[in-house]
């Protein structure tokens, strides 16, 4: 019998699936136009969605697909990643991502190698790591700069990543587009009812496209097999690590050691760490403080 899915009035946008079908169809392309716009303080006459899948050069090279990619003739090209779990190598992926639309730049024969700029922007549902205490706030900007000096040393490549999941606003403390952006990305799938968006055409068409009840049926299709399948996997991974976790404390018991059993923990967070799980969500699976599981990094 096929899993039933119980779905809510909103499609999730943190879910790749969902994000693509609100943002990525011809007829709503206003909304990722003016998110764009915002993020990267951009004026945008015109905009196209591109191929999201990308092949290498020759057979055994990496491929890369996107989320969301477009094209402006008069400015460049963006890169548009929703990142569920938090993922060790995430900012070293959206580089390697950033490569397709800049080579795809290169003519064949003469070229002065002049590039028109790639935007990559990040929707994460975790916080990005930083070493920098200054680093405050959910919208982070990375360019190529000088370490010294700070001076730019290019504008032909950005990188943006908003913080979705630590976003903790209420709707009336959303002073900015982009919070009110951040505010309703994270809290779409929770309402019940409409909520009220104060007459601002941009978010009342982002509900009419994020509305489940507004898809075709070959769309709602999709969306509940990658729901299913998120599901699932996650189960499945929780499940087979609890398992872990028991027979090591068992051991750790038969052994009389609580180091043992410390490690055990050690050990199991360390595998939820390369599977992707969040931190909040291995300290509640294995006990460890944040600080712990940090250290394991």
């Amino acid at each position: 019998m096929d899993t039933i899915i119980k779905t809510t009035r909103y499609i999730d946008p943190m879910i790749d699936v969902g994000f693509k079908l609100i943002f990525g169809q011809e007829k709503h392309k206003r909304l990722i136009k003016e998110l764009l716009e915002h993020v990267f303080d951009l004026e945008i006459s015109e905009l196209s969605f591109t191929n999201v899948e990308h092949v290498g050069d020759i057979a055994k090279d990496r491929n890369a697909c996107f989320d969301l990619q477009c094209h402006s003739d008069g400015i460049g090209d963006f890169i548009v990643e929703v990142q569920v779990k938090e993922q060790k190598y995430f900012a070293d992926r959206a580089l390697f991502y950033s490569t397709f639309p800049i080579k795809a730049q290169a003519p064949k024969g003469d070229w002065d190698y002049h590039l028109k700029p790639v935007y990559f922007l990040g929707l994460l549902n975790f916080a990005l790591p930083t070493d920098s205490k200054k680093e405050k706030g959910w919208l982070h900007r990375y360019s190529l700069r000088n370490d010294e000096t700070n001076g730019l040393l290019t504008d032909s490549v950005k990188y943006y990543f908003m913080e979705v999941g630590p976003f903790d606003k209420e709707e009336a403390e959303c002073k900015s587009f982009q919070e009110r952006f951040l505010y309703y990305m994270k809290n779409l799938p929770t309402f019940v009812d409409k909520p009220d968006t104060h007459g601002d055409d941009y978010f009342e068409e982002l509900l009419e496209a994020a509305e489940y009840a507004g898809l075709t049926k070959e769309m709602a299709s999709w969306y509940d097999e990658r729901l299913k399948n998120m599901r699932d996997n996650h189960n499945a991974l929780v499940f087979e690590l609890e398992k872990i976790k028991s027979q090591g404390l068992a051991e750790g018991r038969a052994e009389g050691r609580a180091e043992g059993r410390a490690e055990v923990h050690k050990e199991v967070a360390a595998k939820l760490l390369a599977k992707g799980l969040s931190i909040a969500e291995i300290a509640e699976i294995t006990g460890l403080s944040k600080e712990e599981i940090e250290g394991l990094k």
